[in-house]
């Protein structure tokens, strides 16, 4: 018999075949299920703090910048070997542990923002200087020739956590509004709660509350930009759990972390693709730190990491980790501790680069010789961890796990003899631990556990239910399982 893999999938009956019931350090493919890659340190030194909040952005030439910021500095990354303070010369920042940094690149121009200061830009310069005349906001975005920004604080209007501005069409330091220049701002207040994110969607950019969600559109002047209301009941957490990806058609559209699912959005109207974890995920989450969940994608494996904080982190910690593989429509966990992810685009590892990175050949991480790291440009997720440090998501797998559902029938009892696993890639070794019951509604009962031979796992045992939980020793990717069973006493 063999069963196809559906991935992570706790909340639908465990007697669909196919569905996994458990997962450790597991993600989808779009084969099957495969390990998780280990944390790489990418070479770059540790932050003088906590990181609230890192982005790489792209400047017209094709270069990058990655910048990473803490509560009252903000820095630069020099290569892979060194942190250059770009803080703005005036003074260092007066932000807090509970904001984060957000950042966008207007041209050749990189700006950022954090509510307790005034909008940041650099640009040909060595430091970050202060958007004279900006409001303070905790949120950017930029569509076409305009500068967004969202959850304000200014001089007119005050502190407005529902108001968004718009920049004068091309010019990110006018801010004052006007008919000819088409800078405006206005509040989207026929729901509750202050805007929690606003993210480009192609030439429209989508506002979220916690339950509530805008699609602004581009009018021309006077108005410049109109606001609508697309939903009254689904939002989002945070500007870091709505992540833009590019449809299977070329399109654009959003994935993205609400108050109660996950949902996809391509402009018409907002789609729940969480059904398989919905209701397992928030009793996982710790709900008075939802808002720091955050997510980053690998849009090259279709994979988003969505960070967030459960139960067992009292203090909002980023400590467990759910995976969306959105080309297979399947989900795997891979829980760690973070700080924040980020996207890191490697410079690509020279001799030069590689000696002033690793001192010995003993310090050399376990990387795949096809790993992104060898190569220029290509983009990584990334996270930074506990001691402040910047790490990539692309080294060798260690020990993974998955756990079947229910495998069997109410009436008979099945003699359950051998599992084989399909695995397109084998680990170097792998146990199988089975566990049995006679009903439904019965507690699992441990049974054998037994080591991989000759590709399979054999032993014997008879029940009307079975299930199984594989540990992989190290990389491996499993479309399916094949199991050989038959009613008891029959042959």
């Amino acid at each position: 018999m063999l069963i196809g893999l559906k991935g992570f999938a706790p909340d639908v009956d465990p007697t669909t075949p196919g569905v996994l019931t458990d997962v450790v350090a597991k993600i989808p493919s779009l084969k099957g299920m495969k390990s998780a890659p280990s944390r790489v340190t990418v070479g770059l030194p540790a932050l003088a703090a906590v990181c609230t909040g890192s982005e790489t952005v792209q400047k017209l030439s094709g270069a990058y910048r990655l910048f990473a910021g803490t509560t009252t500095k903000m820095y630069e990354a020099s290569g892979v070997s060194s942190w250059t303070d770009v803080t703005r010369i005036a003074s260092d920042y007066n932000s807090t542990s509970a904001l984060r940094w957000r950042f966008a690149q207007f041209g050749d121009v990189s700006l950022c923002v954090q509510k307790q200061d005034l909008l940041q830009f650099i640009a040909g310069g060595t430091d970050f200087a202060d958007v004279a005349g900006a409001p303070k906001a905790s949120i950017v975005d930029v569509v076409g020739k305009f500068v967004f920004l969202f959850d304000t604080n200014e001089g007119t209007y005050g502190d407005s956590p529902s108001r968004w501005w718009c920049s004068a069409i091309g010019d990110y330091t006018d801010w004052t509004p006007a008919i000819a220049t088409q800078c405006v701002t206005d509040t989207l207040s026929s729901s509750a709660g202050p805007l929690r994110a606003g993210k480009r969607l192609g030439d429209s950019i989508v506002a979220y509350k916690e339950r509530s969600m805008y699609l602004g559109t581009y009018q021309g002047p006077p108005t410049a930009w109109s606001f609508n209301e697309v939903s009254n009941v689904v939002g989002a957490q945070s500007q870091e759990t709505v992540v833009p990806i590019v449809t299977k058609s070329g399109g654009h559209a959003h994935i993205f972390m609400g108050a109660d699912n996950f949902y996809y959005f391509d402009g018409s109207r907002p789609v729940e693709i969480g059904t398989p974890i919905r209701e397992w995920f928030f009793a996982q989450l710790n709900l008075a730190y939802s808002y720091l969940s955050e997510a980053v994608v690998d849009d090259v494996n279709g994979l988003i990491y969505f960070f967030y904080p459960s139960v067992s982190s009292p203090t909002g910690a980023l400590d467990s980790c759910v995976v969306y593989n959105y080309k297979s429509d399947k989900w795997g966990r891979y829980d760690q501790t973070i700080e924040t992810s980020t996207n890191y685009v490697s410079g690509g590892m020279t001799y030069a680069t590689f000696t002033a990175t690793y001192a010995s050949y003993g310090a050399v991480p376990s990387v795949s010789y096809g790993s992104p790291i060898w190569f220029t440009g290509a983009r990584q997720v990334a996270v930074f961890n506990s001691s402040h440090v910047l790490q990539s998501l692309t080294g060798a797998s260690g020990t993974s796990s998955m756990t079947t559902g229910d495998i069997g029938d109410d009436e008979n009892e099945m003699l359950l003899s051998r599992v084989r696993p399909r695995y397109l890639i084998a680990p170097s070794s792998a146990t199988l631990v089975n566990y049995y019951r006679q009903n439904l509604g019965d507690s699992l009962t441990t049974d054998m556990t037994v080591a991989r031979s000759n590709g399979t796992f054999d032993f014997m045992r008879s029940a009307r239910w079975h299930r199984f939980k594989i540990e992989d020793a190290s990389g491996s990717e499993i479309p399916a399982i094949d199991i050989e069973a038959v009613k008891d006493g029959l042959e």
